[in-house]
């Protein structure tokens, strides 16, 4: 199964136009917040299922959700809340405490992944607006025996 991973879009169309493209294999999309209502643009170019979730700069929308997905726990978040800015511990202990086999996060606008104690984590990056020395960026995970991610950067 592939599942693509986006976030921190803010609004900015063509962004999420570039994203799909590449995304466009994907059997479900994970949104990892920050301008939900980009998830309508999502919808239009995507017939697959949508998990999102809320960031700082949304009102409305789940803060967290915990899906199984191909026998897999995934524990969903912006990232805000657990201050994945400055560390990434408290975010760790969550995913550990919903027995979680992958997190999911954003905010940080910065593309992460690592395994940590069996816990894969994961930040596709932003769409729009990324930080540090990174480029625009979403991801694709592929689930078979083993989890394979691949950082996908966007030419936009």
């Amino acid at each position: 199964m592939k599942i693509g991973v986006l976030g921190d879009s803010h609004g900015i169309d063509g962004n999420i136009v570039a994203a799909m493209k590449k995304l466009q294999d994907a059997e479900l999309i994970v949104f990892t917040g920050d301008h939900l209502s980009d998830i309508k643009k999502i919808e239009n170019d995507f017939d697959g299922e949508v998990i999102a979730v809320r960031g700082n700069c949304d009102r409305n929308g789940d803060i967290e959700v915990i899906k199984i997905i191909k026998g897999r726990r995934f524990f969903i978040c912006h990232g805000h809340k657990y201050g994945v800015k400055y560390s990434l511990d408290n975010l760790y202990y969550r995913a550990q405490e919903v027995n979680a086999d992958v997190a999911i996060f954003g905010h940080t606008h910065i593309p992460y992944y690592e395994e940590v104690n069996g816990i894969v984590m994961i930040n596709p990056g932003s769409v729009t607006f990324p930080r540090g020395r990174s480029k625009k960026s979403c991801v694709m995970i592929k689930l078979d025996e083993k989890i394979k991610v691949e950082f996908i950067l966007l030419s936009t």
